[in-house]
């Protein structure tokens, strides 16, 4: 009797181990880089923004265009060596914002950390999101990314604090070695992901854009996975940076910023836990649509009063729920496009992925920098034009649950179509 493969074995222990040591680099430059640039003397909150939304503009262009040029050697070259220089590169981005804090320049080179980082990221996710695809089943993608997304949300619990307090108490320095230390952690574990299966794969986008224009009807829930991951770019990060913004306006506190994240990320495991528990083949709908509800309801507060009570009720309805969307949308991505069997275009589809998930990324922060410049023209010490873009991303964000719903529904139908035509094709082998 043949031994079951195992879920869990060293290669995807590799890769949600991966993820865990990037995010911990994300915390440090999303949360931490991303505070000292809204404190920065002499500017208004609106001025910061704006320097933060050309941050974000650069970053997302950068991570949107990477794909195109990337997928040509990712065919050809071990991926794992991708995710190695983007970790080589994400640590010079660490030493680079530690420098130039030092020295006091960390504002003026905004644009040149965007662009390292930028780079960074662009080469761990390109051989990362590949990785993943080759050496997960899609018959184990949903448990997978359930777990990964555990991970990863215990990561935002240790995290956030421990290096806020860092921070605060004992300085910016013992932190970057910290962090150091875990991009040097992040080049050794990338070494050890091994695919299961790896597939000769092409990269021909115009080629499997005519693919999926010949198999319309067939590859629905492919297309929905790429319009879903518009939506996604257009109110997760954006979401992300707009909670920073009023938790550092309300609070003014790096401590304050990390322990609202580690507690309520920390709740988020017990959504998944139970997300686990109930989930059934293709029937996410029922988890998604009071996620929605509930996200869009804490905004519609915050848009009649940003009290502090407000913002609290948002952040923690936000991370607690948000991660069973993450978590359909990330096992969706990597698996429908080998459900549909069209294994060797991998490459093209997180391509095509990554473009839509760039765009809305960058029509969002867009979105953001306008509502600054609006707030920093009028003075307005309120933000309310901020508060309109945080409108706009909550209806990006209702958006995505409803694109995920219509992922989940063309599944179904799918299955049900492919059990009839199995069903008919055996009738009409026993009546021959």
């Amino acid at each position: 009797m043949k031994n079951k493969p195992k879920i869990f074995d060293l290669s995807a222990i590799s890769i949600i181990a991966c993820d865990c040591l990037q995010a911990v680099i994300g915390i440090f430059v999303d949360m931490f880089f991303i505070s000292k640039i809204f404190r920065t003397p002499g500017s208004s909150m609106a001025q910061n923004v704006i320097n933060i939304g050309i941050y974000y503009v650069i970053l997302y262009s950068l991570l949107t265009i990477s794909y195109r040029f990337s997928g040509f050697a990712l065919k050809k070259i071990n991926k794992s060596i991708f995710v190695s220089i983007g970790a080589g590169i994400l640590t010079l981005s660490v030493m680079m914002i530690y420098f130039l804090d030092k020295t006091g320049a960390l504002s003026t080179f905004v644009p040149l950390v965007a662009v390292v980082y930028g780079l960074g990221w662009s080469f761990f996710s390109s051989g990362y999101n590949n990785l993943t695809a080759e050496t997960i089943s899609s018959k184990h993608q949903v448990r997978f990314f359930a777990v990964k997304k555990m991970m990863y949300q215990g990561t935002y619990i240790l995290f956030p604090v421990t290096l806020g307090l860092i921070i605060d108490n004992v300085g910016f320095t013992v932190m970057a070695l910290i962090m150091l230390c875990i991009c040097a952690f992040l080049i050794l574990v990338s070494f050890l992901i091994k695919p299961k299966k790896t597939y000769k794969l092409s990269f021909n986008l115009r080629r499997f854009t005519k693919t999926l224009k010949e198999r319309k009807q067939e590859v629905k829930p492919l297309i929905w996975v790429y319009i879903s991951n518009f939506f996604r770019g257009a109110s997760f990060d954006c979401f992300t940076t707009l909670i920073t913004i009023f938790v550092i306006k309300n609070f003014q506190s790096d401590t304050s910023l990390g322990m609202f994240q580690s507690i309520f990320t920390a709740c988020s495991i017990i959504t998944m836990l139970f997300y686990l528990k109930f989930y059934r083949k293709k029937r996410a709908t029922k988890f998604i649509l009071p996620t929605v509800i509930a996200v869009a309801a804490t905004v519609v507060g915050i848009l009649c009063s940003d009290s502090e009570i407000a913002i609290i009720c948002f952040y923690a309805v936000y991370v607690i729920l948000n991660v069973i969307l993450m978590s359909v949308s990330d096992s969706r991505r990597a698996g429908v496009v080998r459900v549909l069997s069209l294994h060797s275009n991998i490459l093209e589809s997180h391509a095509i992925s990554e473009f839509f998930l760039g765009f809305g990324r960058l029509s969002s922060t867009i979105v953001v920098i306008i509502a600054a410049v609006i707030d920093n023209v009028t003075g307005n010490s309120s933000l309310i034009a901020l508060k309109v873009a945080l409108a706009f991303v909550a209806v990006m964000y209702v958006c995505y649950g409803l694109s995920l719903i219509k992922i989940e529904k063309g599944l179904i139908k799918q299955n049900e179509e492919f059990t009839k035509a199995h069903i008919q094709e055996q009738i009409e082998k026993t009546e021959d």
